[in-house]
């Protein structure tokens, strides 16, 4: 059975590729005047096939593609509910939403019998999130007059396959029986495993062959070809700074710069030359330099939260540079064929990789919206929390499997859908 997909503000595609990877035929793609993301697409047609148009411009200039759309699904930015944002600009009446508001706008002139997306957890977990998540549930029900199953389905990478901590948040709204299984991973990948087997190439964009056997991890995630492109890294003042202070002192597995550089000037008396315009303030504020700064990630731990300045925030387990587009794409859950090169000029580049969801993520809910779609839906439809309202939390599934409510609660679901 062939089931198509629209990706609405899907950005860098890591949720496209994840569903087209679960089965879907992707038949568009639409953005806003920007296009932020969309050449990561453009250029990987070769993984997501060609039956898409990109379509960037006001969301009512956007097209419903001919044929029908089984599944809507993006990310809309996050930052509304994000720690990360500033306080005066968090909650439900942030003007970031009208891009959700826009995602189901769009819903509800397609009428999907799914529709997905992705936000961090808070957007739920807060009080005025999980209103307005319930709020766009009925707003779609008003516009359409459909009957639709709200689904708050909590998450992890690292326990979907991936190889980050990085719990997220689906919000699934479903016009047919939905349901997942809560998942159940052997063996898990540390930092090390991801990366190693990129270990000793060029620091270049070309393609080049690699020098290392794969890794248990990344043996299904190498090119055939047997080339990797994109190992390059992102040349900033900051990046030459954290390089200064690994020559001078080094730098620990989990240390901040803000650690590095008190070490420093207590073994030296000094900061790097590269510190001489900043130095005197630095040590003035007893070196605090902020909550977001460059961090050596530990090799013997899971990966964490890939974000758009990554490539200056994010030191190599052990390697003395920061991580390269390549590595930050592996993270993400991107296979080598993933091209990078092509997008060597594009504006931001560096940035799209922490704008949108790993690809395990985007594989793992595509996978169980095909099985709803096929009439076999998981059994575990979480804890009702309110009208046709699901809290289906798998951050922990180990927790999840061992509680289990589900049986009970969708075979209730099935006699309100039936009645």
């Amino acid at each position: 059975m062939i089931y198509r997909a629209v990706d609405v503000l899907g950005f860098a595609g890591g949720f496209t590729l994840g569903v087209v990877q679960s089965g879907f035929t992707l038949v568009g793609k639409r953005e806003l005047p920007g296009a932020f993301g969309v050449a990561n697409c453009e250029v990987n047609r070769h993984l997501l096939g060609d039956a898409w148009s990109t379509e960037v411009g006001e969301p009512e200039t956007w097209t419903i593609p001919p044929g029908g759309v089984d599944l809507v699904f993006g990310n809309p930015p996050c930052s509304a509910w994000s720690v990360m944002s500033s306080k005066d600009f968090r909650g439900a009446e942030s003007k970031i939403l009208g891009c959700t508001w826009a995602f189901v706008n769009y819903v509800a002139r397609v009428r999907p019998y799914v529709a997905v997306f992705e936000s961090v957890q808070q957007a739920f977990t807060k009080p005025d999130g999980r209103a307005l998540m319930t709020h766009l549930r009925d707003h779609l029900e008003t516009q359409t007059g459909d009957r639709w199953t709200l689904y708050h389905v909590r998450h992890n990478a690292y326990e979907l396959g991936g190889a980050a901590e990085r719990r997220r948040y689906f919000w699934v709204a479903s016009r047919i029986p939905f349901g997942i299984e809560p998942p159940q991973l052997g063996r898990r990948p540390v930092l090390t495993e991801v990366l190693n087997d990129l270990d000793g190439l060029a620091n270049t964009w070309q393609a080049q062959p690699y020098r290392r056997p794969p890794t248990w991890w990344t043996k299904t995630r190498r090119s055939d070809t047997g080339l990797v492109d994109g190992h390059s890294t992102h040349d900033t003042p900051l990046t030459r700074r954290v390089f200064d202070l690994i020559q001078s002192v080094g730098w620990r597995p989990g240390e901040s710069i803000s650690q590095v550089a008190r070490r420093c000037w207590e073994q030296t008396g000094s900061l790097p030359p590269s510190f001489a315009s900043t130095q005197a303030k630095i040590v003035d504020k007893n070196f605090m330099m902020g909550f977001t700064t460059p961090v050596r990630w530990r090799g013997n731990a899971p990966g964490r939260v890939i974000t758009g300045g990554s490539l200056v925030m994010v030191i190599h387990p052990t390697a003395d540079r920061m991580i390269t587009h390549r590595e930050a794409a592996r993270i993400l859950g991107f296979p080598d064929d993933w091209r990078l090169l092509p997008l060597r000029g594009s504006s931001g580049l560096q940035m799209t990789h922490g704008k949108g969801i790993t690809v395990d993520c985007g594989r793992w809910i595509g996978s169980w919206v095909r099985r709803a779609l096929d009439g076999s839906p998981g059994t575990y439809v979480g804890v009702s929390v309110g009208d046709r309202e699901f809290d289906v939390d798998v951050t922990y599934p180990a927790r999840t499997h061992r509680l289990r409510p589900g049986k009970v609660v969708i075979t209730e679901m099935k006699n309100r859908e039936n009645a």
